[in-house]
């Protein structure tokens, strides 16, 4: 797990011993190019997969594949396809924008859910700095663990749709995708990316990796029936559909 030792951006900054290039960043309009699929974003040799287990009994792990954990002064976010001013992103750029705050409850296509408050920012801001041409509908995420999934722009700019860079106060741990990850909570888990390395902007609809493969729609709308918060010991709860506000 990554050691945190304040909750404080501005102090997460400086234990990365990277605050003087965060604060000269922030000065930089215009995106930096940078290299292609040649990059080694990950340090160590442990994994980052599924669990269950511990401290993730109140809030579950799921991975395509397992990864190798990312280290922050090696990753920025790719921004590619159908925009006017193509780029990445360092981590302290992303840090830099106003953030927003939420809770809101991620409910899994397996039936278990579970709530934290999460905070980050508005597509809209990664949109602004990229200006993605007219013929852009959606977005495709790339993601550390090879997952592949697509957002519409209007899923994007829904008001509840966030880029996450925080949960529960402190930065996101690998497990829960570090080190950036949408949180869309009218969707199921599977249309929420995390430990996102690249968005592409596309002119059509992309079948993410869990559409391809299983039984599973490529809208992802949460849909009525029951669920089962782990808060609540997995007992059910009814749901009307969509973003789950009943508890």
């Amino acid at each position: 797990m990554r050691k945190i030792i304040s909750f404080a951006r501005r102090t997460w900054l400086i234990r990365t011993g990277q605050i003087f290039l965060a604060s000269v960043l922030a000065l930089v309009v215009t995106p930096r190019l940078g290299r292609g699929a040649d990059i080694d974003y990950f340090t160590g040799t442990d994994f980052v997969g599924k669990n269950r287990t511990g401290i993730f009994k109140t809030f579950y792990i799921n991975y395509w594949k397992p990864h190798r954990r990312i280290d922050a002064s090696k990753w920025s976010l790719e921004v590619t396809g159908l925009c006017q001013r193509p780029g990445r992103f360092s981590l302290e750029e992303l840090l830099e924008i106003p953030d927003r705050d939420q809770e809101s409850r991620l409910k899994c296509v397996e039936c278990w859910s579970a709530r934290a408050r999460w905070s980050g920012f508005s597509f809209a801001e990664i949109e602004r700095r990229v200006q993605p041409m007219e013929d852009a509908i959606g977005v495709t995420f790339h993601c550390a663990d090879e997952y592949v999934e697509h957002l519409s722009l209007e899923t994007l700019r829904h008001p509840r749709t966030m880029m996450v860079t925080h949960m529960n106060g402190v930065p996101l741990t690998d497990e829960h995708g570090f080190p950036l990850r949408v949180i869309a909570p009218m969707k199921y888990g599977y249309k929420n990316p995390k430990a996102i390395l690249k968005i592409e902007f596309v002119s059509q609809e992309v079948w993410g990796t869990w559409s391809k493969i299983g039984p599973y729609s490529t809208d992802g709308t949460i849909l009525p029936g029951t669920d089962h918060p782990l808060e609540y010991d997995k007992q059910p709860h009814r749901i009307a559909g969509g973003e789950i506000t009943e508890y």
